[in-house]
């Protein structure tokens, strides 16, 4: 469909502004009216609370609350902040799956859910499946309230099985629902007829990230210049995040993307067609780039917010698969395509094609939410099995957690061990500079020290597959991190057995792991809008940061982003970026 208008935008302003303010307000009071927790941190005895006493899903949470405050203390948040953290998570978690059901019934993908509350059609079939039945139950009696919010929660259970980011049944937010009271009000403000179009259009997603984002940003606006205070990393994500003009994004994918389609296929018919309208024409003659298969072309964007870049490059990829599919065995195409039919496309493009990193969990979230749509509008019976995105918010793991994760591990080789406690190390600070962060150059130094200490002797034997001296690091990682993962799943569940929930500590650490696998790779297209902020503007711990990382590029963000997208292509590769002027003219970036 066409841009959203500027009346469009504007009631999507209007309902994330409201919604927001809603759920946080509900979120609060059934965090202190049910558990006790306070805004301070304090959490009442259970013996204070009847309805922790009396019921066993609430005494279950209850638990939950308990060892989410002692996980994010060990983690080095003060209680207070961790309340408003889970506040914030809770609010924008429901809110990003309410605005998930709209636009996946805009586009016929799931049954009414939301649209008509607890008269939707969805609800009437579920209660009517025989698996449901204790569910009928409780509508039968007059509990229609708590039969439609397990009916939305089993809503989001599906859905979790191709975009767990967003839905996962287990999370603590999760088992945060919105009382029936909250959503008495949030439904009618969805279900408004002038939204109607709104869900339709895939823009929808990072306007809604954006407007969520609004009251934090003007509050970090505030301590900046009125205040002169410096910003915070929590800072960033509000404060430098901003939507990028759909005409924007069509430019410089074409240029980057397209550009090296037509290079490697000059014959292509897509020129001329929508998906290359913004292809700037070469003059002279252009050399042609290498046959390569379109499964083995790669998109990242290292700061991808609602995932605006990858949405407009979904468009571009399909038909690029679909040229080859159409032109496989031709000269100048590969002998076979990369499918074998058309309804293939749609999960290939998110398994081998996109890839995404932000520090900001909702952008993760809302990206995630956004390719599932993409994906299953192009082929609704597509089965999501990947989604090549990672979120650079990860706790600094507690010592003593991970030196017994470590015992209990017994791996075979004292790399594994090396290797975890010298990423964790670096780890603790990702949660601020995200993709600035070069985690794979942990990789490559102790790789190199492992070398050398083994000398002549093999490094990876006794580890599957087979790794000589000139193994790529990209390769090595991919067996040693699925072998921790495996690792950090079993000590979960033992644990677990044990009694004690390690969840936290294994979340945490897997998130860690699917960040380090996408810096290990190398690109052929990097395109981002990148974070602007001025080193003069950041806290001490940021600046020092870019100092000593970034030295030649340290007078604001985007400068290093931009040393950091040339580190992420690859040889041959192409970077698409808006960014300011200042790094052509200030003799500092010389």
């Amino acid at each position: 469909m066409p841009d959203l208008t500027d009346n469009q935008r504007k009631l999507i302003h209007d309902l994330a502004l409201q919604a927001r303010e809603l759920l946080t307000r509900e979120a609060r009071e059934l965090l202190e009216g049910t558990y006790g927790l306070y805004a301070d941190g304090r959490l009442d005895p259970p013996t204070k609370l009847p309805q922790v006493q009396h019921d066993p899903e609430v005494a279950d949470t209850y638990r939950h609350l308990a060892q989410f405050l002692d996980d994010e203390v060990r983690a080095g948040l003060p209680r207070a902040e961790a309340v408003d953290k889970l506040v914030k998570e809770v609010a924008f978690t429901h809110l990003n799956r309410f605005v998930a059901f709209k636009m996946l019934e805009a586009r016929k993908l799931i049954r009414g859910t939301v649209d008509r509350g607890s008269e939707s059609n969805g609800f009437k079939f579920y209660l009517a499946d025989p698996e449901h039945a204790d569910v009928y139950a409780r509508y039968q009696t007059g509990d229609v309230e708590t039969a439609y919010r397990h009916f939305l929660l089993w809503q989001s259970a599906q859905i979790a099985k191709e975009v767990r980011v967003l839905f996962d049944p287990g999370t603590l937010a999760s088992r945060l629902f919105p009382p029936p009271q909250a959503l008495n009000k949030l439904l009618p403000m969805l279900n408004a007829e002038a939204l109607t179009e709104t869900w339709r259009a895939d823009e929808t997603v990072g306007w809604v990230y954006q407007f969520f984002n609004e009251d934090e940003k003007a509050a970090v606006f505030d301590r900046l210049y009125k205040q002169k205070q410096k910003m915070r990393r929590q800072d960033i994500p509000a404060a430098t995040q901003l939507f990028t003009p759909n005409w924007i994004v069509r430019f410089l994918v074409q240029n980057t993307l397209g550009r090296l389609w037509v290079q490697m296929h000059p014959d292509t018919r897509l020129l001329g067609t929508e998906v290359l309208d913004y292809l700037v024409p070469l003059e002279g003659d252009v050399s042609a780039g290498p046959l390569r298969p379109i499964s083995s072309i790669t998109l990242l964007d290292p700061a991808c917010g609602g995932m605006h870049f990858g949405l407009v490059a979904f468009d571009l990829f399909a038909a690029m698969y679909q040229e080859e599919l159409e032109r496989a065995g031709e000269p100048g195409w590969p002998e076979r395509a990369s499918v074998s039919e058309p309804s293939e496309v749609a999960a290939a493009i998110l398994q081998h094609n996109l890839y995404g990193i932000d520090i900001d969990l909702r952008a993760v979230q809302l990206s995630a939410l956004a390719l599932y749509l993409k994906a299953k509008s192009l082929n609704p019976k597509a089965r999501i099995t990947a989604s090549n995105l990672a979120c650079a918010d990860v706790r600094p793991l507690n010592g003593a957690r991970l030196g017994a994760f470590l015992r209990e591990a017994h791996f075979s080789r004292p790399i594994y061990e090396r290797l975890i406690r010298a990423l964790w190390e670096r780890l603790k600070d990702v949660d601020q500079s995200g993709s600035l962060l070069r985690l794979e150059r942990e990789i490559g130094n102790l790789i190199a020290q492992e070398r050398a200490h083994y000398g002549k002797t093999p490094l990876f034997a006794g580890l599957p597959g087979v790794f000589e001296h000139e193994a790529a690091e990209e390769e090595f990682w991919s067996v040693i991190s699925a072998q921790i993962v495996q690792g950090l799943d079993e000590f979960a569940r033992q644990q677990a057995s044990a009694g004690v929930d390690q969840t936290f500590f294994a979340g945490e650490a897997t998130k860690g792991l699917r960040l380090v696998d996408l810096m290990l790779r190398r690109y052929d297209v990097v395109v981002t809008n990148p974070p602007y902020a001025g080193k003069r503007n950041l806290d001490d711990q940021l600046a020092r940061f870019l100092d000593n990382d970034y030295p030649d590029a340290k007078g604001d963000l985007y400068a290093a982003f931009i040393q950091r997208c040339a580190e992420l292509v690859d040889m041959g590769g192409r970077v698409g970026m808006i960014t300011q002027q200042s790094f052509m003219f200030l003799s500092s970036y010389e």
